[in-house]
């Protein structure tokens, strides 16, 4: 549901914080599993994975979130990167409907130029890589 003024957002503190708009690749999903390779741009050497369980995925750029009223703290300010929504309308919408019952959580990843939000019952993980390639290929290729 984008954009949802409603949304009010909190960070979560992880090793991506700093690298300056970064590029995030999506490797798709396997098994549940979204993995994500975050790739800071040149001259920077850094690289991540995200890997979260995902009931829900979305994707919106960049430029869409830098405009739309989509929440209070999501504009990324230099700190933290991923975020975790304390309430919001996707999650309303998902409880009323989900036939398990899960107590799910809203997460989003600001990106260069996407920005991805999905609903998943743990916070992601975060992998340190070596180089790019490295990210690359575990995002794109299963265990």
């Amino acid at each position: 549901m984008f954009p949802d003024p409603t949304i009010v957002w909190r960070p979560l503190p992880s090793e991506i914080d700093g690298v300056l708009s970064p590029f995030v690749l999506d490797g798709g999903v396997w098994r549940g599993e979204r993995r994500l390779a975050v790739v800071e741009p040149p001259p920077g050497r850094r690289a991540y994975g995200v890997a979260a369980m995902c009931i829900a995925y979305a994707a919106y750029d960049e430029m869409l979130y830098s405009v739309a009223s989509h929440g209070e703290g999501l504009r990324y300010d230099g700190g933290v990167y991923l975020k975790e929504a304390q309430g919001s309308l996707w999650l309303k919408a998902h409880a009323e409907i989900d036939p398990l019952e899960r107590r799910l959580r809203h997460f989003c990843l600001v990106g260069g130029e996407i920005c991805y939000e999905f609903l998943s019952i743990q916070p992601p993980e975060i992998v340190v890589f070596a180089d790019e390639v490295d990210a690359y290929r575990w995002a794109k290729a299963p265990d």
